[in-house]
């Protein structure tokens, strides 16, 4: 066991602000589901609010269980202040338990279909993207209630209050939590809703429009995360901070000259206002971001997390970033849910070795933590960041 120095919050902090750490933070990435599953429990109905504090004595069990961790990425239902940013694709969720077509044993399920139309470009232009959905849609499903126009600040505050309670509890066992707010990026929310297909039919079909759009939506995002900060309450360190779902404009999908006009101006454009705000952004980079990575250094320093899923090659981020922001991950699912304790005790230790080099580090699963999960494997990730010392440069 290495000599801990540093309190858990001040470790994740230090990795955040690329300061000198004790050792390598270890903040798993939660899914409700894996603590279910590893009580034995059902995962139907697993959205429902009725449920959340449910989830959240699960994981402070397990928590408890395998002897603590530092932080948790997200501190519970993480809060949306208003209608915005809870739309993209909202309305294309499959609940197990409320959606005969799922399996009451499976996960959530995302249904890919056109929430809008072509057409709707021109009223997002014209609105805005906050006006525009509460024009648009009566109501969005989101797990066990339904969010309208009509009870939009109930919803907001429910969800508020849920977070509130998980945050104080996670912070009387001395985590840090990393994020108080979710977001998307307005370009993953147009393909959410647009589909992917139709969407990037767009970008080259009517791409002035696609852009129009985007310049009218950006300011929205920003403004609902600023407010779901005041909220949940803006600290002095930058964290609780805003997770943002990043996932469609990657290298994966499109080449550099789409993300540059439709993809990055608006990221760095949340992230620069955020900063200015005190705000620390979690960049949630789901599929493969490596063609990327280098345009993360225009981004303001100290001030960003880079959250990758095990697609993006994380020792090449390290290698541009290491100097410029932290970087977080990335246990592959496959690994956590068919690999060994000795597989799983080897990867962490090559990203502690590497990754977490010096600093800047922070040892989470690729993208959440999968429901089929070995609880043994879970387990060996966070003994070997509290056993395994990180390198140090010479």
């Amino acid at each position: 066991m290495i000599k801990e120095t540093m309190t858990a919050e001040q470790r994740v902090l230090a990795a955040i602000n690329l300061e000198p750490y004790d050792r390598v933070p270890v903040a798993p990435h939660p899914s409700v589901e894996f603590p279910l599953a590893h009580k034995g429990k059902s995962l139907a109905v697993t959205e429902s609010p009725q449920r959340w504090d449910e989830f959240l004595h699960d994981w402070l069990d397990l928590y408890d269980e395998v002897g603590g961790w530092d932080g948790v990425t997200i501190g519970g239902r993480a809060t949306w202040a208003g209608f915005t940013t809870t739309a993209g694709g909202a309305g294309s969720m499959r609940y197990p338990g409320q959606d005969q077509r799922v399996d009451t044993a499976g996960s959530v399920q995302f249904e890919e279909r056109e929430m809008l139309s072509a057409e709707d470009y021109d009223d997002i232009i014209k609105l805005g993207w906050a006006r525009f959905v509460e024009t648009k849609f009566s109501h969005i499903r989101r797990g066990g209630f339904i969010t309208s126009v009509s009870n939009k600040a109930t919803t907001a505050r429910l969800l508020t209050d849920q977070y509130l309670r998980s945050r104080d509890a996670w912070q009387k066992r001395g985590v840090g939590v990393i994020a108080g707010v979710m977001s998307l990026d307005p370009q993953m929310a147009l393909s959410l809703m647009r589909t992917f297909p139709q969407f990037t039919l767009d970008l080259y079909r009517r791409p002035d429009k696609v852009q129009a759009a985007l310049d009218a939506m950006v300011d929205d995002f920003i403004k609902d995360g600023i407010e779901g900060m005041r909220l949940t309450g803006i600290s002095s360190t930058g964290i609780p901070g805003v997770n943002v779902a990043c996932e469609r404009g990657s290298g994966e999908y499109y080449n550099l000259k789409i993300f540059e006009r439709f993809v990055w101006p608006y990221i760095k454009k949340m992230v620069e206002t955020w900063a200015a705000a005190g705000i620390v952004t979690t960049l949630h980079f789901d599929t493969n971001w490596t063609l990327n990575l280098p345009y993360l250094k225009e981004l303001p320093r100290k001030m960003c997390i880079c959250q990758l899923d095990s697609k993006t090659d994380i020792f090449k981020a390290k290698e541009i970033l290491k100097d410029h922001m932290c970087i977080m991950g990335d246990v592959p699912p496959a690994l956590s849910s068919h690999g060994t304790p000795e597989q799983m005790e080897a990867y962490c230790r090559k990203l502690i070795d590497v990754v977490g080099r010096d600093t800047g580090f922070i040892l989470s699963n690729g993208c959440a933590v999968p429901p089929d999960t070995k609880y043994e494997n879970f387990k060996m990730m966070i003994d070997t960041a509290r056993n395994y010392p990180p390198s140090r440069s010479s």
